[in-house]
Formats: structure tokens, C-alpha cells, sequence
């Protein structure tokens, strides 16, 4: 053998030791590491993850179930029963909480939960979904990698399981010396032959000893009991977290106040009045309902003075368009119905007047909304909105059985609205 294959060989072996004391994960093989998914996002954001962590000795499992919350004992214990069931040294979930999303990692084996959350917006695979995405995955693979290395990320929110007690054997009984009795002319020992008795009475203690073997199981049995009880407290700091990210503005049922102006066709400067509403705003849905009042306005003449109150109740639905941090745009349609109140007031002697009545007009339009989110439970909202009434009522005079026409009204009218959107 040459110097040269010697001083190969050396070296190959002693790449082959610092692989096997610094690299104990890749020497173990793969190990496994399963993830609950709920929706389509989830699966999304798990190939992610697995782009990311392609490069960890971990098998990625999917398991498709219900919200790791709703299990009986809360998320956690639902992470301890599906490793088990699996045979994972990893558990990860994801759970959507209106613009945010957080990703939870839990190490069973060591009682680590690792928990982390991002604004994640649009639908998946767009570009704003997935740049917050691909943030929950590195975080993901910073969890995983942790756990390969022994060293789980995160809280301690429950101890390990601790190691077993292993009860020592009972010790054996002291042996009876029988052969002093039998000793021909040995007349002292014999007469010492009630210590080796005392000594063989004492064998019975020994075996009291040996019955308080139990006693030691019994502690053990309340091992299981302190490990309960140890784990609770630290769960029940984990809805702490989820309050925190709680905070973050989020969608929900909304009240809004605010006032309006319109051009009806009516009275020269329109109708002004107060707007009052309802409704839920979710992801891609905003659902409201509407009530509007305008202040009674005074048509008069030669002849007469017609009062004119109107006021409109409309239900609409509108999806967003746009959203830019605090900003938000949306358009939606709408629909309902709008009531007139007409009293008349004769002003000359050849004018009769006809009765009060209340007239209703069916109504559809289309709105633009843009929403300024100044703090969690407030934003600030302009409407600028299109209603096509159908049925609106034509003012007029009756002069020998002939309609004379005095105010028509607009069929369509230009609205714009502003006020504030509340989130109790």
C-alpha cells in the first residue's frame, strides 16, 4: 500500500467519525412529523412548507380532520393523541383568524408548543397570500429543524413524560444456622442458640421491608396524576396568545352611522337626511342593511305647497376590490324599497286639495365604498352610490279631468354618503 492510498484512507475514515458524532439526525434516518389540514388554504400553506423544509430528514404526513381546537381538551391534548396515534415527534396545524394566520408546532415528546402568526391576505397563491406564506414557512422550518436537533423551539406548556422507576429486588432472607443444635458436647453455643433465633425473627422484618415495595408504586401511580396537573397551567396560558393576536383588526358584525345627500329631482337642492345600518363583514363577503331618512322639503307655488318626506330602506351586499394596509375598497349592489309622504296645502280658493297619502317605489343600485380602518373597532367610510327608482310618484295638478304635470322626479339618482363603521 502506497503513502499516498494510507493518507487517503485515514482521511475518509475520519470524515466518516465527524459525520456520525456531529450529524445524530441524519444518522437516525428520517423521523416523521404530521400536519392537520381543515381547508384548501391549508393545504396550500403545507406545500409551502414542504418546499422550505425539503432538505430535513422529516416525512411531511397530512391528516384531514376538524380544527385541532374543537377536540375535547383543546388543541394541545388533540396534538398529544395524534402523535401518538402516529408515532410523530411533530405536530403542526394552522388556524385562520380574520387577516391573520398562525401556524402552531407542537414537540409532544418534550411538551414544546411553537407558536407564530402573519397578516395573510387574498386568495391563495396570489401575490400578497403568498408573501405571507412563505413567512409562516420558513418559520415552520425553523420549528422542524429545532425538533431534528433536539432542541424544540417554543414554550413549555407541558413537562415530559418522566422516566420509569425501576423497583430494586427485596433482598434475600438470612440463612438459619441449623447445625449449632446438632453439635455434639458444644454445650455453649447452644446455649447462644436464642440470638441466632433472634436473628432468624428478625427475618420476618426483612420481609416487611420487602412488602413496602408497593408504597414505592403508588408513587409511581401518582406520576401521571402530577403530569395532569403540571400541564394544565401551562394551557391555559395559550388562548393569552391567541387574545394578543386577537387584537389585530378583524372582520365581524359592524354598525354604521353616518348621513347623505342626494338629487331626487324633487326640490332643487336634493334631499339630505341621516343613515343608519347593519350588517357582517367576513373575507370576501360584506353583507349591511340600510335605513335612510331625508328631511321633509317644501314644493310650493301659486297654488299649492306640497310636503314632501322621503326616506328608503335597501339591503346590500359587497365584495372588495382593493385593500392597501389600512384602506379598503369595495362594490356591491343593492336593493329595496323607498316611501314618499305627500300632505298638500291649498294657497288659492280654486285649489282642492287631495287627501295625504304615502306612496312606495321599488329601488336598485350599485354602490362604491372606501373604508379607512383608523383603529381596531372603528373605520371611517365614503359611499358613493346609483338607485334606479321604479314607481317613483309624479306631482301634479287635475284641471278638468286632465293631468297637469308639476314635479316629475329623477329615475335615477347620485348618492354620497359618509360616516363611521363600528365593531362592537
Amino acid at each position: 500500500m502506497s503513502v499516498l492510498e494510507a493518507v487517503a484512507r485515514q482521511r475518509v475514515v475520519v470524515l466518516a467519525v465527524v459525520l456520525g458524532l456531529w450529524s445524530p439526525a441524519w444518522a437516525d434516518g428520517p423521523w416523521r412529523a404530521v400536519a392537520r389540514v381543515v381547508s384548501a388554504e391549508d393545504r396550500a400553506l403545507l406545500e409551502r412548507v414542504r418546499g422550505q423544509s425539503s432538505d430535513l430528514p422529516v416525512v411531511l404526513e397530512v391528516e384531514a380532520g376538524r380544527s385541532m381546537d374543537s377536540g375535547p381538551g383543546g388543541a394541545w391534548r388533540e396534538a398529544e393523541r395524534l402523535a401518538s396515534r402516529r408515532d410523530a415527534r411533530a405536530v403542526l396545524w394552522f388556524t385562520r383568524d380574520g387577516a391573520a394566520l398562525r401556524v402552531s408546532v407542537a414537540a409532544p415528546k418534550t411538551g414544546h408548543l411553537f407558536v407564530r402568526s402573519a397578516r395573510v391576505e387574498g386568495a391563495p397563491e396570489t401575490l400578497t397570500w403568498s408573501v405571507g406564506a412563505e413567512a409562516l414557512a420558513l418559520a415552520v422550518r425553523s420549528a422542524l429543524r429545532a425538533v431534528d436537533a433536539g432542541e424544540p423551539l417554543g414554550e413549555v406548556v407541558a413537562p415530559p413524560p418522566p422516566p420509569p422507576v425501576v423497583t430494586p429486588p427485596p433482598p434475600p432472607p438470612p440463612a438459619v444456622a441449623s447445625p449449632v443444635a446438632e453439635a455434639p458436647g458444644a454445650k455453649a453455643p447452644v446455649a447462644k442458640s436464642p440470638v441466632a433465633k433472634a436473628q432468624v425473627a428478625e427475618a420476618p422484618a426483612a420481609k416487611s421491608q420487602v412488602a413496602e415495595a408497593p408504597v414505592a408504586k403508588s408513587q409511581v401511580a401518582e406520576a401521571p396524576a402530577a403530569k395532569s396537573r403540571g400541564a394544565e397551567a401551562p394551557v391555559a396560558e395559550v388562548p393569552v396568545a391567541e387574545a394578543q393576536v386577537a387584537k389585530a383588526p378583524a372582520d365581524g358584525a359592524f354598525v354604521q352611522v353616518g348621513v347623505h345627500a342626494a338629487l331626487d329631482g324633487y326640490h332643487a337642492w336634493g334631499q339630505q337626511g341621516l343613515s343608519v345600518g347593519a350588517g357582517w363583514a367576513g373575507r370576501e363577503l360584506r353583507l349591511r342593511a340600510q335605513v335612510l331618512a331625508a328631511l321633509p322639503v317644501h314644493l310650493r307655488d301659486a297654488y299649492a305647497d306640497i310636503r314632501l318626506t322621503q326616506g328608503a330602506v335597501l339591503a346590500w351586499a359587497d365584495v372588495p376590490f382593493v385593500k392597501a394596509g389600512a384602506w379598503e375598497g369595495t362594490v356591491g349592489l343593492g336593493a329595496g324599497v323607498a316611501g314618499f309622504w305627500r300632505r298638500t296645502e291649498a294657497r288659492a280658493a280654486e285649489v282642492e286639495p287631495t287627501p295625504s297619502r304615502m306612496l312606495a317605489a321599488f329601488v336598485v343600485g350599485s354602490a362604491v365604498r372606501v373604508a379607512w380602518r383608523v383603529a381596531p373597532a372603528l373605520a371611517l367610510e365614503a359611499a358613493l352610490s346609483g338607485e334606479v327608482l321604479l314607481g317613483r310618484p309624479r306631482l301634479g295638478y287635475s284641471v278638468d279631468g286632465e293631468f297637469v304635470l308639476r314635479e316629475d322626479g329623477a329615475s335615477v339618482r347620485p348618492r354620497l354618503g359618509v360616516g363611521m363603521v363600528i365593531f362592537p
